[in-house]
């Protein structure tokens, strides 16, 4: 009895396996939610939705984008490490929540950001572009340093937020350069745009998307991209990496797709392949290209890759600059 009763059991689980295979191997069958783990609006949304319609065409299923905004991101991206991991919860996020805010607000995240995720893609980023109030004396980056080193603690710079992206490109221009330079967070990069090209603070680091209009009407000054390389649609801006002290200096905003970790090989390769396609068709390159954003569509090893890459530089800036997230 206890031998049939066995060999039941091993068939069972036998036929759940092999449902559980057809199925991923079939993926999908049902909508599925797209999280998106800020508000509505701005570059991030753009991107999550301009995608979903991508994927819902190519795979006959809809890709209903759910924004859940809150706690720097991290309850949205809570929510999909938590989630059953078949590939019908997915999420788009930056690398603040899965490179910068398990380091910086350690006692609120919940999640782990290697071990909670499958990584599907990084699917894009953004340089942040350094950018100047016109009054400020300085039309290069040395210069910058230079003015800032004559009048310590003088220099304010803005970011769209403790503990992001902008906010830890200036803390690591402060650590290379040697500066004294005072950090004013606010609650996004259009308060802070606005506080710059009024001349309440002097420079900030902000995403391209941002600031390309700002700069295109002579209302800011752009000095230098944060990436390692210059972009295209600013090629005349040299990287900040270009200058003697600075040469390591890199940063950039990127938004990529993950699933719940353990979601099955399949999915996470139809998803990835869905997303590649995406990108390579022309009304999508048109559609961003032109705004500076860079178009990448990495394969989830290379995506995994550069999040452990990641993980390392800012853990060594936030450790180094002794940033906090008690604002």
């Amino acid at each position: 009895m206890k031998r049939a009763k066995g060999v039941c059991f091993l068939m069972l689980m036998s036929a759940f396996i092999l449902g559980a295979k057809a199925e991923s191997d079939r993926y999908p069958i049902k909508p599925v939610r797209l999280i998106y783990p800020f508000s509505a609006g701005g570059g991030g949304d753009l991107v999550a939705r301009t995608l979903s319609a991508e994927l819902s065409k190519d795979l006959k299923q809809s890709f209903i984008v759910d924004n859940r905004a809150g706690g720097n991101g991290n309850i949205g991206t809570d929510i999909v490490s938590r989630a059953t991991p078949d590939g019908y919860t997915v999420l788009l996020t930056t690398n603040a929540t899965i490179v910068i805010n398990p380091q910086l607000f350690t006692k609120s995240v919940t999640y782990d950001p290697v071990k909670g995720f499958s990584p599907v893609s990084l699917v894009v980023s953004q340089p942040f572009v350094l950018v100047l109030h016109p009054s400020v004396a300085a039309k290069t980056v040395p210069e910058l340093m230079a003015l800032a080193k004559a009048n310590p603690g003088a220099l304010n710079y803005a970011s769209s937020g403790a503990g992001g992206g902008a906010h830890l490109a200036g803390e690591m221009l402060k650590t290379f350069a040697h500066i004294d330079i005072t950090h004013v967070p606010f609650k996004g990069s259009a308060p802070a745009l606005t506080a710059l090209m009024s001349g309440e603070v002097q420079f900030m680091f902000v995403a391209i998307l941002a600031a390309k209009p700002m700069i295109e009407q002579n209302r800011l000054r752009a000095i230098a991209v944060s990436t390692a390389k210059r972009n295209p649609v600013f090629s005349q801006l040299p990287a900040v990496s270009e200058f003697a002290g600075l040469e390591n200096f890199e940063s950039d905003l990127w938004y990529g797709f993950l699933a719940p970790a353990k979601t099955p090989t399949p999915v996470i390769q139809t998803l990835y392949q869905s997303i590649r396609a995406a990108l390579d068709r022309a009304s999508i390159k048109t559609r961003f290209e032109s705004t500076g954003t860079v178009l990448v569509g990495s394969s989830p090893l290379e995506f995994s890759q550069t999040i452990a890459k990641d993980l390392a530089r800012w853990g060594k800036v936030i450790k180094t600059s002794k940033v906090s997230a008690d604002y």
